[in-house]
């Protein structure tokens, strides 16, 4: 029985954070604008979306901190069932207001509620090997998202702004009765390794990190959009150099607020979001998003089984070399191929980053939904003299950079800790309780067998 309710936890955990990924990925609306809205207001829901993903990163990790430190696994689950219940109810209430101004809103609050249910449910699932396989393919199933919206009949196109399709309504409504059925099931479950009634310190270095990583890329995007908008011909090659570079220097800071090797994947998960957004691939026919959940479970497996960093920088860096040199991709061939190593290579980088803190691995995951110097770089430039509009190589070179800039990083990381430099506070153990000797001399041993 004790199996059964695994996989009945496991089910729920992919469930939930597929959705609750949908709802952050895309511009998720509930009310028809096409014959109401004006380009400002859609300008303005756009606009948003990257702030909602700033927030949504810090709440996030806040909860997992929170819901770590609990004794009860239960918290975690009872607060992503009122995070998931106030979505659907935000979706049966708002088409009756009738303005698009609730827009903005409505999608702060389908954030806000999102990142509620990955912080919680990771800060208890995490550390638990099927049910933390089964939230790390879900979390990260981004990759299939545009597949998983076909089929919900979800608008792909940010600019069209339908009713909530029926499919989408159903699916929240039955990821809140999955997480209220886990609620119950989990009522009486404790963690063994935190004792009720004793006193705890609150870890702030993870929420730190999330702080830092959410404001650099969101003033960075913002600055950046901005000086495309006021030269959309220049090059802004100064411009985009300087947000790398800050890209990089708060990775490195954040991935250091984080104890022992836990940083590795702050560093893996800046790059690999580089990565996906410079090469911007076609998503595949319906039949994709089951194979690329596949293929992202067996790259979590490989990775636990074999981790090594060296490794899962290697395909990230190959395909933002890819996307530097190589033409828009319409090759469906080619575009199959891409998604079967960008679905194996996040996987692989799950799998060998193995965040010992719950908190530090949804602190990773969530990274990959902040928005990058890439978001904002136009596709295609115009030629001189001409009317014509090429490929723009720029977002490919940034990528490149990013992840050189990273795999130093995880040099020096490593080497660090390699020397017994702890550069952390204490915190709780796999469930934030507090760091022992014990934990120190484990994150040395992580780190010589790593590479």
């Amino acid at each position: 029985m004790r199996r059964v309710g695994e996989w009945v936890d496991a089910m729920t955990a992919f469930i939930a954070a597929v959705v609750a990924g949908l709802t952050l990925f895309l511009p998720v609306t509930v009310i028809d604008t096409r014959n109401t809205a004006t380009p400002y207001q859609v300008a303005g829901l756009l606009n948003s979306l990257p702030r909602n993903a700033a927030m949504a990163m810090i709440v996030t990790v806040t909860v997992a901190v929170l819901v770590g430190v609990s004794a009860r696994p239960v918290v975690g689950w009872a607060a992503a069932a009122l995070a998931m219940l106030v979505v659907l109810i935000s979706h049966l209430l708002a088409p009756q207001t009738l303005t698009a101004e609730m827009l903005t809103t409505q999608n702060y609050i389908d954030a806000m509620g999102a990142a509620v249910v990955l912080g919680a449910l990771g800060g208890v699932l995490l550390h638990r090997p099927v049910p933390g396989i089964a939230f790390a393919v879900g979390s990260v199933g981004f990759l299939a998202f545009g597949d998983v919206a076909a089929l919900l009949r979800l608008p792909l196109d940010p600019t069209s702004l339908p009713n909530t399709p029926p499919q989408w309504l159903a699916g929240i409504a039955v990821t809140t009765a999955l997480l209220a059925f886990g609620t119950l099931r989990n009522w009486s479950q404790t963690n063994p390794t935190k004792s009720p009634g004793i006193a705890f310190s609150l870890p702030v270095r993870p929420i730190l990190a999330a702080t830092l990583l959410a404001a650099t890329m969101l003033a960075g995007t913002t600055w950046l959009s901005h000086e495309y908008e006021m030269g959309p011909t220049d090059s802004h090659a100064i411009e985009v150099v300087a947000f790398v570079a800050a890209t990089i220097v708060s990775a490195t800071i954040a991935a250091l607020l984080l104890p022992g090797r836990d940083g590795a994947g702050i560093y893996l998960a800046v790059s690999f979001a580089a990565m996906v957004a410079a090469v911007n691939y076609p998503a595949q026919p319906g039949w994709g998003a089951v194979m690329l959940l596949v293929l992202t479970t067996l790259g979590i497996r490989f990775g636990s089984r074999r981790p090594s960093v060296a490794l899962a920088v290697v395909p990230i860096a190959g395909i933002a070399v890819f996307a530097r040199f190589a033409a828009p991709i319409t090759s469906p061939v080619v575009s199959g191929a891409l998604s079967v190593v960008v679905a194996l290579a996040a996987g692989y980088c799950c799998g060998t980053a193995r965040p010992r803190f719950a908190s530090s691995g949804v602190l990773a995951i969530t990274t990959l939904y902040l928005p990058t110097v890439i978001s904002v770089m136009p596709t295609e430039i115009d030629t001189l003299n001409t009317d014509a509009r090429v490929p723009n190589s720029a977002p490919g070179r940034a990528a490149i950079a990013i992840t050189v800039g990273c795999a130093i990083g995880l040099t020096i990381l490593h080497k660090i800790r390699q020397n017994g430099t702890p550069g952390t506070e204490q915190q709780p153990h796999h469930t934030e309780s507090d760091h022992t000797e014990s934990d120190r001399v484990g994150y040395e041993h992580d780190l010589r067998t790593d590479r």
